[in-house]
């Protein structure tokens, strides 16, 4: 599935044979991140209920995940992967990104090796891009492809979660987080989440620090066979509105991280 000119989603015929390569994203594969995010979320009931007007405002329907990728990928504490097409356009066709959170000395450590000229680099940078989406939003008018009700109802509905499930434990504090874990609806079932995935796994087998995210209904089941626990449903209408018996906030453990952290929960 991709999206046309005029924001309508069309189905596309992936080639099985071709060979899928997975590697860490540039600032560059900003623009195309974004985009196999609003392709991938483009039908769900969720994104029908927040952007309803995506069909008439496609570009600013795609904007807001082109920058969200970016202002991702702009920060040190970022790691983004995509899944490329072997061939020599390199069209990417799914896409991972993840934050470390935390204090502790993997997350430290994280900041150190990205230097303090790169750090400081991308500050500017990300103060810029910022600017420059103000104005072009002002040009804009807007989003108007959104229904602002909805968007602070939804955004309500994440504190409620977000201080259910991760505010005020100490020991998941330092951790790795998904925000967006995306294949394009044609190249699904073909094992690309599960390699995204493999990715921060093994950054955090690495850390010893826990991964954590947000799962739709669909996702769930992936995320189970990677080895990750439900620590909860939903709170709010969100889960009903995927479905109402699937998908919530999830966590996997690295070896002997609960021995570790027995006594904060």
């Amino acid at each position: 599935m991709s999206l046309t000119a005029n924001g309508k989603a069309t189905l596309t015929t992936a080639a099985p044979q071709e060979e899928i390569t997975i590697r860490r994203a540039t600032l560059l594969d900003g623009p195309d991140v974004g985009k196999a995010a609003a392709t991938a979320y483009f039908s769900t009931p969720l994104t029908s209920w927040i952007s309803p007007r995506r069909e008439k405002y496609p570009a600013a329907y795609q904007r807001g995940f082109f920058e969200r990728a970016v202002t991702r990928i702009l920060s040190p504490r970022n790691e983004t992967y995509v899944a490329c097409l072997s061939s020599p356009e390199g069209k990417i066709v799914g896409a991972a990104q993840f934050v470390r959170l935390g204090d502790d000395a993997g997350a430290r450590k994280m900041i150190r090796d990205v230097g303090l000229v790169r750090r400081v680099l991308f500050w500017v940078l990300s103060w810029g891009f910022w600017a420059w989406c103000q104005v072009w939003w002002l040009f804009q008018g807007g989003d108007k492809s959104i229904d602002r009700e909805a968007v602070e109802t939804f955004a309500a509905w994440c504190r409620v979660d977000q201080g259910r499930f991760w505010e005020g434990r100490e020991e998941r504090v330092n951790r790795w987080h998904a925000q967006s874990v995306v294949v394009l609806p044609e190249w699904q079932g073909r094992g690309i989440g599960k390699r995204l995935m493999a990715e921060v796994l093994r950054r955090a087998e690495r850390d010893g620090a826990m991964v954590g995210l947000e799962s739709s209904v669909k996702g769930e089941g992936l995320y189970r066979r990677l080895g990750f626990e439900l620590l909860g449903r939903f709170t709010t209408q969100a889960d009903a509105m995927e479905g109402g018996d699937k998908g919530g906030v999830m966590a996997w453990y690295p070896e002997g991280w609960k021995e570790r952290h027995s006594g904060e929960s």
